[in-house]
Parts: structure tokens; C-alpha cells; sequence
């Protein structure tokens, strides 16, 4: 009996510490329990401790909030993106970085985090951005503002995604 109280007392100790070591995801630490199936033999061995930690390294550690940039050049139609960065700041320094690399008008356009964007242009260089929870939308947002902005003939010029 009391080697049971010590060893529960030991892994809600490795479980609080994971927990407490990812400020990312509350759920992470249930998440990898649930989906990491373990039989007798592998808890014997060890390996079902090895692919718990396994997951809770790639898992529980990942920042909650990602953050991603659209630059774009109107008049070059130079673009430039950024995807899962843990700042805004640093997500449209590289979006923007990556932008100049191909014209010499760009700017960030568009900011967001935990979704996705899209830079939609004219013809006539007229563009607008749009966001969704997904690429498609996020496209598909980015064309009809454009419309709306008077582009015509408004396609995609860049998109990107930063989720967690």
C-alpha cells in the first residue's frame, strides 16, 4: 500500500510539472494521455514513459498563440510572409525582410495570429487582405475585399497560416 501512495504521489508530481512547464496548452498533458496507447509490456519497459515524454515535448510545449505577416508592394507586387513566430513584432519583421527581397515599396499589410490571411491584388494594383480560421476562407475573403476595394480581376498574391 504505501508503495502505491509513493508512486502516485511521483506521477502526479511529473504530471504537475509538465503541466506547469507548458503554459501553452492546459489540456496537453491530458491530450498525450489519451492518445498515446501503452499495454502492460511497454509500461514494463519503460517505452510508454519514453512516448508520453516524447509527446509532451512536442506538444506542451508549443506556444499558445502563434503569429504570422503578409507584406506586400503594391506597385512591385513584391510579397513577403511569416508564419509561427511568438511575437507579432517578430512575425512582420520577417515577413517584411523577406518582402524587400524583391521590391522596394513593401509593407505589412496584414497581422494575425492563431489563423490565417491572404493578400488578394487587381490588375489596376489595387489589393486588399482578408482573415479566416483557414487558408481557403482567408483567400477566398481576401478576393471579395479587393473587389470591393474597385481591384479588378483580383487573384492571390500571398497567403500563410500561424496556428497553434
Amino acid at each position: 500500500m504505501k508503495h502505491r501512495w509513493i508512486l502516485a504521489a511521483g506521477v502526479g508530481f511529473i504530471f504537475g510539472l509538465a503541466a506547469q512547464a507548458a503554459p501553452a496548452r492546459a489540456d496537453c498533458v491530458a491530450d498525450c494521455f489519451s492518445a498515446t496507447y501503452c499495454d502492460r509490456e511497454m509500461h514494463a519497459s519503460g517505452e510508454c514513459g519514453r512516448k508520453l515524454n516524447d509527446c509532451y515535448l512536442s506538444q506542451c510545449k508549443r506556444p499558445s498563440r502563434s503569429y504570422g505577416a503578409i507584406a506586400y508592394g503594391a506597385q512591385s507586387t513584391a510579397a513577403g510572409w511569416a508564419f509561427d513566430f511568438g511575437t507579432a513584432g517578430d512575425a512582420g519583421r520577417r515577413a517584411l525582410s523577406n518582402c524587400t527581397q524583391h521590391g522596394d515599396d513593401c509593407k505589412v499589410v496584414v497581422s494575425f495570429s492563431n489563423s490565417c490571411a491572404a493578400v488578394a491584388a487587381g490588375t489596376n494594383k489595387r489589393f486588399a487582405t482578408g482573415q479566416a480560421s483557414n487558408r481557403e476562407q482567408a483567400q477566398a475573403n481576401a478576393v471579395a475585399a479587393c473587389g470591393r476595394e474597385g481591384g479588378a480581376q483580383c487573384k492571390i498574391q500571398a497567403w500563410s497560416c500561424a496556428l497553434p
